[in-house]
């Protein structure tokens, strides 16, 4: 029997999962992965755009819309910038600072210094009392590893300089550049250069030669995408797009922000006749990525159509297989506890699925027997606590524990049925890891459920048992699952436990319990990463974490930076709404 060994799996899955999978095995950031998104579109994930941030937020082109478009989850931002006097490029729409900041005067002719004394005003014209205008070097590095952004107005102007900056900050993947000009010229003015940066021609209906640089450019550089710009629905841009995506399944950027370039299909009509009469209109006509005003209500139209699937129900399980096995990885693992128990009865089938909607890594569930061998989610050894029955589950018959209904985290009794461990698997396929609890006594009866249900691959089994041990008993089943030792770092065989395992094989993670910080144990984490298991600490109870819970993280998130600077990369909480919006602020999380 052998342990799951991180080498092994990962020459297994360069040979059998997909191209966006393998780049998620080095450990991809969210903007790689939209890059990705990118270069090859698909219909299970449509790009959101912001238009110059979250505007209505924040002042537009400001640091805070960019980083409230981060906290949506939003893939572009498209910012303006030009170029000072003194040759930096700042964020700014107009040739003037006049409608957007309390100053005057045109940006070309003020200098860094003069633009940095003033402050950006709201949609509304009222100043931001600490809003400047940003330098595309500040934006860059705050959106470096979590978003892509589209430079407008740097266009055929200065390419050069943004390129100089964007390779300063190593980002020069992050940027989509965008323009009217023809190819021809464009290769004029920049060479070479138009081969190291990301182009996006517009295709735009006052243009009549439009046809004729739509073909220049697809012979030439065969973008992935074009702005494409239509006031009615005949114009040619449109019908050039959808061309191209009848031809190659590639897409276009729509931009839904007014009538002439929409055809009319805007955020304002989204929001007062229906989304699908706006948005969804743009889809139907082979739009991959979408530019608007109302870049939260677009969030939430694509989730609930379930147009923001990475990668495909198949290709997110091999995901979050790629992210649990490279302990270098930067990306926090989110373990919720019993599922979303807070939202539905611990265990259950809804619990499940609520953590597959938000976004969850992986789901712990607890696996008992009944008195005639079915497999059933149950953490205590009774049924009391969480039905509206009794007894022990090992004395009670499956038949009867079928006419029972679960209680919810008060104790109501509601409609929700003791789920079986294959309907469980059933609803997690494809969808999430699941760390199975409880069942190590059970480990074989877990495992021929899990290989009928087409889920081993999902599975992580965990016990506080001892390498030899271990590899004694079940080391035949241990390649096709996941095993995590679980170790009590108050005990004195703690650290020898883990030297055995990491002498011998290393698991994919070690689940620790921390009960104070002078535990020598957590000084060791850092080692422990390097040497390729990943560290699992649990937010549940304060002994488990030195007193860094969830409750506490309740009134203030900044609690979870404990298991973050003690390089923990897997939590499993029972807030995991919370923990997630934590990481994303931070970039720990897609």
């Amino acid at each position: 029997m052998k342990i799951n060994i991180k080498l092994v799996v990962k020459v297994v899955f360069t040979l059998m999962t997909s191209i966006s999978v393998a780049i998620a095995q080095n450990g991809a950031t969210r903007a790689e992965q939209i890059l990705h998104q990118f270069k090859n579109p698909n219909s299970d994930y449509i790009l959101a755009v912001s238009h110059r941030g979250d505007w209505r937020y924040a002042p537009e082109n400001s640091l805070l819309a960019v980083q409230r478009c981060l906290d949506l989850g939003i893939d572009i931002i498209e910012l303006d910038f030009r170029l000072t006097k003194d040759g930096h490029l700042v964020a700014m729409h107009d040739e003037t600072v006049d409608r957007t900041t309390n100053g005057s005067g045109k940006v070309s002719e003020l200098t860094l210094d003069e633009i940095k004394k003033l402050r950006l005003k709201n949609a509304a014209g009222v100043r931001h009392a600490r809003q400047q205008v940003p330098t595309l070097k500040e934006v860059m590095l705050l959106v470096k590893g979590k978003a892509m952004v589209n430079l407008d107005k740097t266009e055929s102007k200065w390419v050069r300089e943004a390129y100089e900056v964007l390779k300063e900050t190593g980002t020069i993947d992050h940027a989509i550049f965008k323009g009217n000009d023809a190819v021809q010229l464009m290769r004029k003015k920049y060479g070479t250069l138009m081969d190291s940066i990301i182009y996006m021609p517009k295709l735009w209906y006052k243009n009549e030669q439009v046809a004729e640089l739509y073909k220049d450019y697809e012979a030439d550089i065969n973008p992935t995408y074009y702005e494409t710009i239509f006031d009615s629905e005949t114009a040619i841009p449109l019908q050039l797009a959808k061309e191209k995506f009848e031809a190659n399944k590639d897409g276009f950027m729509a931009i839904a922000l007014w009538d002439e370039l929409c055809a009319g299909r805007t955020d304002e009509v989204a929001l007062l006749e229906g989304a699908d009469k706006s948005w969804g209109w743009l889809l139907d006509q082979g739009a991959n990525a979408i530019m608007t005003d109302r870049p939260a209500e677009l969030i939430s139209y694509l989730q609930d159509k379930g147009l923001r699937n990475l990668h495909g129900d198949s290709d997110k399980v091999e995901l979050l297989r790629a992210n649990l096995e490279d302990a270098h990885n930067n990306q926090v693992i989110v373990v919720a506890h019993r599922g979303d128990w807070r939202n539905a009865p611990e265990n259950s089938l809804q619990a499940i699925q609520n953590c597959i909607d938000m976004g969850v890594d992986m789901v712990e569930l607890d696996v008992r027997k009944t008195k005639d061998g079915q497999l059933i989610l149950m953490h205590d050894q009774t049924i009391d606590r969480t039905t509206n029955g009794s007894g022990k589950v090992e004395d009670l018959t499956w038949e009867y524990i079928q006419t029972l209904h679960l209680k919810d985290g008060i104790g109501h009794t509601t409609a929700h049925k003791i789920p079986t461990l294959e309907e469980a698997l059933m609803v997690a396929k494809e969808k999430i890891l699941v760390n199975l609890d409880k069942s190590y006594n059970i480990f074989e009866e877990c495992f021929a459920i899990a290989e009928k249900t087409g889920t081993t691959r999902q599975v992580v089994i965990k016990g506080a048992i001892p390498y030899k041990q271990v590899k004694k008993e079940f080391g035949h089943y241990l390649d096709k699952v996941f095993f995590m030792p679980i170790v009590r770092t108050s005990k004195p065989e703690a650290e020898r436990m883990v030297e055995a395992y990491l002498n011998e094989e290393v698991p994919v993670a070690f689940e620790f319990t921390v009960p104070d910080d002078s535990v020598s144990l957590v000084a060791k984490f850092p080692e422990i990463r390097k040497k390729g298991a990943s560290v699992w600490v649990n937010s549940l109870w304060p002994h488990h974490n030195s007193g860094h819970d969830d409750e506490k993280a309740n009134l203030d998130p900044r609690v979870y930076d404990w298991f973050i600077n003690n390089h923990v990369d897997m939590i499993q909480t029972d807030r995991p709404q919370l923990l997630l919006q934590y990481l994303r602020k931070r970039g720990l999380h897609n």
